[in-house]
């Protein structure tokens, strides 16, 4: 009996057009991203949702309570789901934070696997709390469909996991607003079944 975990990144904002560092400000989905949310909402409309799991982030949250809202859920809010803390990045745009620290973001945009961002969190420590997160939900509804909707890092990591894969491979794949990937969990195995899906998306 598996259980398949819906990973969702939320809808697109403002600062992810500008290429901002926004972390974890309050910032909601702009238009482009309410509509993204709700394309892929009536898109899984149809499944047999059991639970909505969300990043307490509003970008998240907004994205969580349109998917969940067919199904007659209300989204759980998980503290793990959280987006990496930024720290000193908060705020910022790439060229500043290169400015200011060159070497670390060097290796940030090469291989983030090792780095801690200054005053804020490591990959490794993003990882831990993800999967931390990913196996209380797995645990707390076996054999059903839930959904997690969260950010592009946390994803990311969860994917690596779920390979069996350092997460050197952070930097080879993409996960976009509002993309669709999906995992399935049966006791110690694991497979990934789908990865930035964005068909829904489409005209």
């Amino acid at each position: 009996m598996s259980t398949t975990i819906l990973l969702v990144r939320h809808g697109q904002t403002d600062s992810n057009i500008s290429n901002f560092y926004m972390g974890w400000s309050s910032e909601d989905l702009n238009e482009a991203g309410y509509n993204q949310a709700s394309r892929l909402s009536s898109r899984l409309s149809s499944l047999p949702l059991r639970s909505v799991h969300t990043s307490p982030l509003r970008r998240a949250h907004t994205t969580a309570a349109i998917l969940a809202e067919p199904h007659g859920l209300k989204p759980a809010v998980m503290d793990d789901l959280v987006e990496v803390n930024l720290g000193d990045w908060q705020g910022l745009y790439p060229t500043e934070i290169e400015q200011r620290w060159p070497e670390v973001w060097r290796q940030w945009r090469s291989d983030p696997s090792s780095v801690t961002v200054p005053g804020g969190e490591s990959l490794t420590q993003v990882t831990e709390r993800a999967i931390r997160a990913l196996h209380r939900i797995v645990a707390s509804d076996q054999g059903e469909i839930m959904a997690i909707v969260t950010h592009e890092v946390i994803i990311k990591v969860l994917v690596a996991y779920v390979l069996g894969s350092p997460n050197y491979i952070y930097r080879r794949f993409d996960i976009n607003n509002a993309s669709l990937s999906v995992v399935r969990i049966a006791g110690d195995q694991r497979w990934l079944a789908g990865l930035n899906d964005m068909s829904h998306l489409e005209s």
